[in-house]
């Protein structure tokens, strides 16, 4: 009787899940693109800024300076992340080596009879 019923439901509950999933995805897409927007925007006045009026080569120019500079900027940033685990991990080891050799020379400190 139980099956009956949650097998009914189950189309049912399919089928809102799936509406919820898409409307997910679609406001994710609609904020992604106001953030670009934004950046365009954002890059137009920068480039007017500078004296650029749009529709001319030298505003397309400048536009596309902007993109390589915020990809030059997520790039740098991704590289500067990579270099901080990388430190992180060689202090763990670092440190891991010392409280090994502290307790090759003395077995019965307190650190060295944790394990």
């Amino acid at each position: 009787m139980v099956k009956k019923i949650s097998a009914g439901k189950r189309p049912a509950l399919l089928g809102t899940g799936l509406v919820a999933l898409l409307a997910l995805g679609f406001a994710q897409s609609e904020a992604t693109a106001k953030s670009q927007q934004s950046k365009l925007r954002e890059d137009a006045r920068t480039c007017e800024s500078f004296g650029a009026r749009h529709g001319t080569p030298s505003f397309t120019a400048c536009m596309l300076d902007q993109q390589q500079r915020r990809d030059t900027k997520k790039l740098r940033d991704l590289e500067e992340s990579a270099r901080l685990s990388q430190l992180a991990k060689d202090g763990q080891i670092m440190a891991e080596r010392a409280r090994r050799q502290r307790c090759d020379r003395d077995p019965d400190r307190r650190e060295c009879r944790r394990r």
